[in-house]
């Protein structure tokens, strides 16, 4: 079906847009012609709802209305059931429910949404998870009290300045701007890494809301929580890995199974996944003008805000608070979603979005490893839920095996990355292209794990001068964020790759996702 052909047909009382019949607000009604409607809901029956009726009054005069073009339009209720025939002649009412939809930039609801499928077993949708005004818009809740995001998928165009997207900024649409990936590559927009797992592409991924606590064996995501990590923290008992069900391994690697303990099809977090809620960050800063829908915007430190100044605060923004999580020894360690203003710590600025991506701990973030002479990305094929901790298996994310099985190989240096053959510390930014536009290949998977151009770096407030640790030691395991102490270091863009599997520190912890 023709998409200008749809939005030609939109009943005039309805809203300007640019995209399908689903870019209109949740709820609202509007006109459109009886085959086109088919047309589209044979091809997207997931994309919108027009209530329980509608499958049914297409088939109850099938038989009476061989000619798509000639089903008469019907009105429906807030039930969605038929409540009298309507003209025009010859069309249908669809009722959107606005599936799937990452939103606009800088608006409202930007950045989660509602999941278009059926929800994974012990998982429901939250009270206002429908609602774009509500805190819990977007939020699920899984069967251990955890919270979880719904990230719709989403295509993006890094600009260039010449590609129809002004030098380093990111156009973002929502999935239903494209029939599929062709479609969107021919336009030189690229669907997020984030959103291939197993082979295949994955309509959204649950992301935890809060970073993971100990809930009797279980990490979860609960606001309030004292943090899990990798080693010790002061006097606190019950915040190792190891204190979780089956005792996983009190360093990095140990983070892979500990997700597990709340169900097998848990993984820990990606980097390229952490890197997407990044994106989408800088998108809604660049787009937005006020703190209405962007409690953490600023006009020069525009990005979400985090425990990072080593005294329960930010750096940049001492009016926002975290309450201490009691160690008896770090003073200016949090609890996750403590946050006094909670939505000056989310990825979207509001009180919908994914919470302590800037400091508190350093998040365990698999993507990128090396073996201490070549750099290795995880390839598209690897399926997170199955991917194991260890460093002899072809299902392991270190070791020589699991590196042959499931990463492509990037070379000694790969862009930014390892170019100088010297550790060093560098900040994301400059006045030159950041990140690629490519829309296939290594320089597209780069750039969704967040990795820079070699013309990349210098730092600018754009991308809060966030770091990255240019290393590559033998079983490198990438670590995201920044912790309590990391100051404007800290930041969505933080990328530390000099730790590795055995390590383990106090300051380092991870959070949970799942695909559908």
């Amino acid at each position: 079906m023709d998409i200008q052909t749809v939005t030609a047909l939109i009943d005039t009382q309805g809203p300007d847009i640019t995209g399908r019949v689903v870019d209109m607000p949740a709820g609202s009604t509007h006109y459109v012609s009886g085959k086109d409607a088919r047309d589209f809901y044979s091809q997207h029956p997931d994309t919108f709802t027009v209530g329980a009726t509608y499958d049914t009054v297409l088939d109850q005069h099938e038989a009476e209305h061989t000619a798509l073009g000639n089903i008469p339009t019907y009105s429906l209720d807030e039930s969605g059931n038929v409540v009298g025939l309507l003209g025009p002649e010859n069309s249908m009412v669809l009722r959107v429910s606005y599936l799937n939809n990452i939103g606009t930039p800088g608006g409202q609801g930007f950045g989660v949404g509602i999941c278009p499928a059926t929800l994974p077993s012990g998982m429901s949708e939250m009270s206002g998870c429908r609602d774009p005004s509500s805190a819990n818009y977007g939020n699920y809740q899984y069967s251990d009290g955890s919270v979880m995001c719904w990230i719709p998928a989403f295509y993006y165009k890094w600009g260039t300045g010449s590609n129809g997207v002004a030098l380093n900024e990111v156009d973002v649409k929502p999935e239903s701007a494209f029939l599929n990936v062709t479609a969107a590559n021919a336009d030189g927009y690229a669907l997020h890494r984030a959103f291939y797992d197993g082979g295949a592409v994955q309509r959204g991924v649950f992301v935890d809301k809060y970073l993971c606590s100990y809930n009797a064996g279980k990490a979860s995501s609960l606001a309030n929580g004292i943090v899990l990590t990798s080693a010790a923290r002061g006097s606190l008992a019950n915040e190792v890995f190891s204190d979780l069900t089956g005792a996983p391994a009190a360093n990095y690697g140990g983070a892979i199974a500990a997700a597990k303990t709340r169900g097998a099809n848990f993984f820990c977090n990606s980097r390229f996944i952490f890197a997407a809620l990044a994106m989408l960050s800088y998108a809604h800063a660049r787009a937005s003008t006020a703190t209405t829908y962007c409690a953490w915007y600023h006009a020069t430190n525009n990005f979400p805000k985090g425990n990072n100044n080593n005294a329960l605060s930010d750096a940049q923004d001492a009016t926002v608070t975290w309450t201490y999580d009691g160690n008896g020894t770090y003073t200016g360690v949090g609890k996750t979603g403590s946050a006094s203003t909670l939505a000056k710590s989310t990825h979207n600025g509001q009180n919908c979005g994914v919470a302590d991506l800037n400091g508190l701990v350093w998040e365990i973030t698999p993507g990128l490893t090396s073996n201490g002479t070549n750099l290795y990305i995880l390839k598209t094929s690897a399926a997170m839920k199955n991917v194991t901790g260890g460093n002899t298996l072809a299902t392991d994310l270190w070791g020589a095996t699991g590196i042959a099985a499931l990463y492509d190989d990037l070379g000694t240096s790969y862009q930014i990355w390892r170019e100088t053959g010297a550790d060093r510390s560098i900040s994301y930014g400059a006045a030159t292209q950041v990140f690629s536009e490519a829309t296939s290949g290594n320089a597209w998977n780069w750039a969704g794990v967040g990795g820079m151009l070699t013309t990349g770096d210098g730092g600018t407030n754009a991308f809060g001068n966030d770091i990255f640790y240019d290393y590559k030691p033998n079983e490198m395991c990438p670590l995201s964020g920044g912790n309590w102490a990391h100051s404007s270091d800290a930041g969505v863009w933080a990328l530390y790759l000099n730790n590795v599997r055995t390590s383990s520190a106090s300051y380092v912890g991870f959070r949970a996702a799942l695909y559908l």
